[in-house]
């Protein structure tokens, strides 16, 4: 398989379980494949913006999950606000996974 059929590859397993973490967090009132890659994950009070209401102790809960999935330390210091979906969620991991595998 090529690098680039192994990145798609990996982004999808990345998405796939990072939608299956997000349904538990939300005691599995939307199944993974219900959640659209674009929703805001959180709540950010922006009249009109739909997310799905994921508090700082989902937060927290989905960092510690990452880390345990992937082998990877998440900063202390992110804002999760700055990935606000779906797909800027697996684009922080992806980055985060490449980081360790470079080294």
């Amino acid at each position: 398989m090529t690098r680039n059929g192994t990145i798609v590859t990996q982004e999808m397993e990345i998405r796939t379980i990072l939608k299956e973490e997000l349904s538990r967090l939300m005691e599995n009132a939307v199944a993974p494949e219900d959640i659209p890659d674009d929703r805001a994950l959180f709540d950010v009070g922006e009249e009109g913006s739909e997310s799905l209401g994921l508090d700082s102790l989902d937060a927290l809960e989905l960092m510690m999950s990452i880390e345990q999935h992937y082998g990877v330390t998440v900063p202390t210091d992110v804002d999760f606000k700055e990935v606000p979906t779906v797909n800027d969620m697996v684009a922080y991991v992806m980055r985060l996974v490449e980081g360790v595998a470079a080294r």
